[in-house]
Protein backbone atom coordinates (compact mmCIF):
# COMPACT_ATOMS: atom_id res chain seq x y z
CA UNK A 1 0.00 0.00 0.00
CA UNK A 2 2.52 2.11 0.88
CA UNK A 3 4.85 3.82 -1.91
CA UNK A 4 8.50 3.62 -0.60
CA UNK A 5 10.14 4.65 -3.61
CA UNK A 6 8.62 8.41 -2.92
CA UNK A 7 10.00 8.04 1.02
CA UNK A 8 13.43 7.71 -0.74
CA UNK A 9 13.04 10.01 -3.43
CA UNK A 10 11.99 12.62 -1.12
CA UNK A 11 15.09 15.10 -0.25
CA UNK A 12 15.37 16.37 3.80
CA UNK A 13 15.24 19.76 3.67
CA UNK A 14 17.85 21.48 6.06
CA UNK A 15 16.12 24.57 6.52
CA UNK A 16 15.06 25.54 8.96
CA UNK A 17 15.82 22.33 10.21
CA UNK A 18 15.41 18.38 8.95
CA UNK A 19 12.18 17.72 7.88
CA UNK A 20 10.74 16.97 4.37
CA UNK A 21 7.63 17.07 2.22
CA UNK A 22 6.45 13.38 1.15
CA UNK A 23 3.85 13.75 -1.74
CA UNK A 24 1.67 10.36 -3.03
CA UNK A 25 3.04 7.94 -0.21
CA UNK A 26 -0.90 6.52 -0.48
CA UNK A 27 -2.29 6.25 -3.61
CA UNK A 28 -5.88 8.37 -4.30
CA UNK A 29 -7.92 5.36 -4.03
CA UNK A 30 -6.22 3.66 -0.66
CA UNK A 31 -6.32 7.73 1.11
CA UNK A 32 -10.31 7.82 0.22
CA UNK A 33 -10.63 4.25 1.88
CA UNK A 34 -8.80 5.28 4.70
CA UNK A 35 -10.59 8.65 4.88
CA UNK A 36 -13.88 6.68 5.14
CA UNK A 37 -13.46 4.57 7.73
CA UNK A 38 -11.21 6.69 9.70
CA UNK A 39 -11.79 5.90 13.47
CA UNK A 40 -14.28 7.65 15.42
CA UNK A 41 -14.50 6.45 19.05
CA UNK A 42 -11.88 6.12 21.84
CA UNK A 43 -10.41 9.53 21.71
CA UNK A 44 -9.29 11.68 23.84
CA UNK A 45 -9.32 15.84 24.43
CA UNK A 46 -5.83 16.37 25.40
CA UNK A 47 -6.19 20.45 26.15
CA UNK A 48 -3.65 23.03 27.96
CA UNK A 49 -2.24 26.40 27.50
CA UNK A 50 -2.40 26.66 23.83
CA UNK A 51 -3.33 23.52 22.67
CA UNK A 52 -6.33 21.06 22.43
CA UNK A 53 -6.65 18.36 20.32
CA UNK A 54 -8.40 14.65 20.51
CA UNK A 55 -6.13 11.91 20.33
CA UNK A 56 -5.76 7.63 20.97
CA UNK A 57 -3.89 5.17 22.68
CA UNK A 58 -0.73 4.32 20.15
CA UNK A 59 -0.35 1.64 18.29
CA UNK A 60 2.84 -0.54 18.93
CA UNK A 61 3.92 -3.96 17.94
CA UNK A 62 4.57 -6.34 20.11
CA UNK A 63 7.96 -6.05 19.79
CA UNK A 64 8.36 -2.28 20.33
CA UNK A 65 6.12 -2.90 23.80
CA UNK A 66 8.86 -4.93 25.09
CA UNK A 67 11.20 -2.43 24.02
CA UNK A 68 9.83 0.37 25.93
CA UNK A 69 9.18 -1.81 29.04
CA UNK A 70 13.19 -2.07 28.90
CA UNK A 71 13.68 1.86 28.98
CA UNK A 72 14.81 3.32 31.94
CA UNK A 73 12.70 6.07 31.78
CA UNK A 74 9.90 5.22 34.36
CA UNK A 75 7.42 7.32 32.18
CA UNK A 76 7.15 4.45 29.51
CA UNK A 77 6.51 1.52 31.91
CA UNK A 78 3.82 4.26 33.59
CA UNK A 79 1.92 4.56 30.24
CA UNK A 80 2.24 0.82 29.43
CA UNK A 81 0.66 0.26 32.86
CA UNK A 82 -2.61 2.86 31.80
CA UNK A 83 -3.23 1.38 28.58
CA UNK A 84 -1.76 3.57 26.68
CA UNK A 85 -0.59 1.63 23.98
CA UNK A 86 -1.68 -1.56 22.64
CA UNK A 87 -1.11 -3.64 19.57
CA UNK A 88 -4.22 -4.96 18.89
CA UNK A 89 -5.67 -3.76 15.74
CA UNK A 90 -8.55 -5.86 15.99
CA UNK A 91 -11.07 -2.64 16.38
CA UNK A 92 -9.41 -0.80 13.43
CA UNK A 93 -11.03 -1.59 9.41
CA UNK A 94 -9.32 -3.96 7.37
CA UNK A 95 -7.44 -1.12 5.57
CA UNK A 96 -6.19 0.43 8.38
CA UNK A 97 -4.64 -2.62 9.93
CA UNK A 98 -3.30 -3.41 6.27
CA UNK A 99 -1.72 0.05 6.66
CA UNK A 100 -0.64 -0.21 10.24
CA UNK A 101 0.85 -3.01 10.05
CA UNK A 102 2.83 -2.00 6.74
CA UNK A 103 4.30 0.84 8.74
CA UNK A 104 5.41 -1.63 11.69
CA UNK A 105 7.65 -3.22 8.84
CA UNK A 106 11.70 -3.03 8.20
CA UNK A 107 10.64 -1.92 4.93
CA UNK A 108 9.07 1.47 6.12
CA UNK A 109 11.81 1.87 8.41
CA UNK A 110 14.20 1.46 6.33
CA UNK A 111 13.02 3.87 3.65
CA UNK A 112 12.57 6.69 6.77
CA UNK A 113 15.59 5.70 7.73
CA UNK A 114 17.59 6.26 4.03
CA UNK A 115 15.89 9.72 3.47
CA UNK A 116 16.38 11.34 6.87
CA UNK A 117 19.92 9.65 7.32
CA UNK A 118 18.67 9.24 11.11
CA UNK A 119 19.50 5.62 12.58
CA UNK A 120 16.09 4.21 13.58
CA UNK A 121 16.70 0.32 14.16
CA UNK A 122 16.92 0.56 17.48
CA UNK A 123 13.79 3.03 18.30
CA UNK A 124 10.48 2.16 19.40
CA UNK A 125 7.75 3.11 16.76
CA UNK A 126 4.29 4.30 18.16
CA UNK A 127 1.85 5.25 15.88
CA UNK A 128 -1.56 7.53 16.92
CA UNK A 129 -4.73 8.98 15.45
CA UNK A 130 -5.07 12.71 15.63
CA UNK A 131 -8.25 14.66 15.19
CA UNK A 132 -8.73 18.36 14.81
CA UNK A 133 -12.14 20.35 15.07
CA UNK A 134 -13.43 23.81 15.36
CA UNK A 135 -11.16 25.74 17.71
CA UNK A 136 -8.42 23.07 18.15
CA UNK A 137 -4.96 24.37 17.79
CA UNK A 138 -1.14 22.78 18.42
CA UNK A 139 1.07 25.84 20.04
CA UNK A 140 4.92 26.07 19.16
CA UNK A 141 6.99 22.90 20.01
CA UNK A 142 9.48 20.65 19.44
CA UNK A 143 8.70 17.36 20.83
CA UNK A 144 10.19 15.46 23.31
CA UNK A 145 14.04 15.18 23.90
CA UNK A 146 13.86 11.36 23.20
CA UNK A 147 11.64 11.58 19.94
CA UNK A 148 13.74 10.86 16.74
CA UNK A 149 11.61 11.32 14.01
CA UNK A 150 8.28 12.21 13.40
CA UNK A 151 6.25 11.59 10.34
CA UNK A 152 2.69 12.63 9.91
CA UNK A 153 0.31 11.53 7.55
CA UNK A 154 -2.72 13.26 6.61
CA UNK A 155 -6.16 12.15 5.44
CA UNK A 156 -8.67 15.44 4.24
CA UNK A 157 -9.18 14.31 0.47
CA UNK A 158 -10.24 18.97 -0.02
CA UNK A 159 -9.15 21.08 2.44
CA UNK A 160 -9.04 25.20 2.70
CA UNK A 161 -6.56 27.65 3.41
CA UNK A 162 -9.19 29.35 4.86
CA UNK A 163 -9.89 26.71 7.85
CA UNK A 164 -6.56 26.98 9.58
CA UNK A 165 -5.20 23.51 10.74
CA UNK A 166 -1.79 24.16 9.14
CA UNK A 167 1.15 22.06 10.09
CA UNK A 168 3.01 25.28 9.42
CA UNK A 169 6.65 24.62 9.93
CA UNK A 170 8.47 27.49 11.90
CA UNK A 171 11.49 29.45 12.13
CA UNK A 172 11.66 29.54 15.73
CA UNK A 173 9.54 29.27 18.61
CA UNK A 174 6.76 32.50 17.22
CA UNK A 175 3.62 31.43 15.30
CA UNK A 176 4.03 33.66 13.08
CA UNK A 177 7.67 32.85 12.41
CA UNK A 178 6.18 30.36 9.33
CA UNK A 179 8.59 29.04 7.45
CA UNK A 180 5.84 26.86 5.06
CA UNK A 181 2.23 25.76 5.63
CA UNK A 182 1.38 22.62 4.78
CA UNK A 183 -2.57 21.69 4.12
CA UNK A 184 -3.49 18.76 5.72
CA UNK A 185 -4.60 16.62 2.25
CA UNK A 186 -4.69 13.35 1.55
CA UNK A 187 -1.60 13.51 -0.93
CA UNK A 188 0.85 14.78 1.18
CA UNK A 189 2.73 13.72 4.39
CA UNK A 190 5.64 15.70 6.79
CA UNK A 191 8.81 14.01 8.52
CA UNK A 192 10.36 16.09 11.09
CA UNK A 193 13.59 15.21 12.28
CA UNK A 194 13.45 16.17 16.13
CA UNK A 195 15.86 18.57 17.23
CA UNK A 196 16.11 21.89 19.47
CA UNK A 197 15.48 23.96 16.80
CA UNK A 198 13.02 21.87 15.06
CA UNK A 199 9.69 24.44 15.55
CA UNK A 200 6.49 23.32 14.37
CA UNK A 201 2.75 24.07 14.86
CA UNK A 202 -0.93 23.55 13.71
CA UNK A 203 -2.56 26.91 13.49
CA UNK A 204 -6.10 27.35 14.82
CA UNK A 205 -8.62 25.40 12.82
CA UNK A 206 -12.05 27.53 11.68
CA UNK A 207 -12.90 24.94 9.60
CA UNK A 208 -17.08 24.09 9.53
CA UNK A 209 -18.29 22.22 12.32
CA UNK A 210 -19.24 19.33 9.73
CA UNK A 211 -15.58 19.25 9.31
CA UNK A 212 -12.36 17.65 10.89
CA UNK A 213 -8.75 17.57 10.37
CA UNK A 214 -7.39 14.00 10.19
CA UNK A 215 -3.83 12.70 10.39
CA UNK A 216 -1.96 9.95 11.79
CA UNK A 217 1.18 10.24 13.67
CA UNK A 218 3.95 7.97 13.56
CA UNK A 219 6.55 8.30 16.06
CA UNK A 220 9.97 7.15 16.66
CA UNK A 221 11.58 7.20 20.15
CA UNK A 222 15.17 6.29 21.77
CA UNK A 223 15.62 5.60 24.73
CA UNK A 224 18.20 7.65 26.97
CA UNK A 225 18.45 10.22 24.42
CA UNK A 226 21.84 11.99 24.99
CA UNK A 227 23.11 15.08 24.49
CA UNK A 228 25.37 14.19 22.37
CA UNK A 229 23.63 12.06 20.22
CA UNK A 230 21.49 15.69 19.63
CA UNK A 231 24.06 17.67 19.08
CA UNK A 232 25.56 14.74 16.35
CA UNK A 233 22.03 14.78 14.13
CA UNK A 234 21.95 18.78 14.70
CA UNK A 235 25.38 18.66 13.18
CA UNK A 236 24.48 16.09 10.37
Amino acid sequence: MLNFDSIRTTAMQKVPYNWALIKNLLSPEASLELAASFPHEEFRFSEGEGYGYLWTKMFVSSEDISLMLRYSDSRWQQRIAEGRFTSNLLPLSNIWRQLIEELWTDSYRAAIAEMSGLELKDCAMGIGFRRYNFGHLHRPHTDEPNKVLTHLLFFNQQWSVDWGGCLRILKDSQPESAFQDILPVSDSSVAIARSDNSWHTVTPLTCPASESRLALRVAFFRNNLTSDFRETQLAA
